[in-house]
């Protein structure tokens, strides 16, 4: 009968402390109110959209350079589009989450088609306003060194930036082009 009565106190006190258990669950929920963890996320996630589309629109405005502001030997400044987050009805696109190689995450930021903006006067093939193909495996750095880099791929692409009179353009050399896209020429 002892051992009877052992389990039915064990059970009884199983009970309670799954009550208790479920109150505290309960109440923690409650003073948190909707702001869940999830909800958190969303919220995160929604506003880093909401910056990458403002970045978006304002990187779409061809502001062209400033008289007398040339590159040097075979170097170009383009355009600094970056990509598309988002289309009319707020679902997220391929391009925005889709870099080169098929990575999926929005670490490429710059679309891989610019639109020249100046040319040095070293270079043979691309004019002012030609579009090109980045070539961005040029930009691809390894974030981590060492045996961890190499089993998770982790990289990181930087783009080579430059600001004039507070615009932001991409400054590449013939090099990093892997083809033009358009090859209209003016006048």
């Amino acid at each position: 009968m002892d051992v009877k009565e052992d389990i039915k106190n064990q059970k009884k006190e199983a009970e309670a402390q799954a009550v208790h258990k479920d109150f505290f669950t309960t109440r923690d929920k409650t003073n948190r109110g909707t702001d869940g963890l999830v909800e958190d996320g969303s919220k995160i996630l929604n506003a880093e959209a909401e910056v990458k589309e403002m970045l978006y629109q304002e990187s779409i405005k061809e502001i062209p350079l400033p008289s007398g502001t040339e590159p040097m030997f075979n170097t170009m400044f383009l355009t600094a589009r970056r990509n598309k987050l988002t289309n009319e009805a707020g679902m997220y696109l391929p391009t925005a989450s889709f870099g080169a190689d098929g990575s999926t995450d929005l670490e490429q930021d710059f679309a891989v088609v610019q639109k020249v903006m100046a040319v040095g006067p070293q270079c043979q093939q691309v004019k002012v306003d030609m579009e090109v193909r980045i070539n961005v495996e040029n930009f691809k750095r390894k974030i981590e060194d060492g045996m961890r880099g190499e089993v998770n791929k982790t990289y990181s692409y930087e783009m080579p930036m430059v600001e004039i009179n507070g615009v932001e353009y991409i400054r590449i050399s013939e090099r990093d082009v892997d083809y033009i896209v358009d090859n209209k020429e003016n006048g």
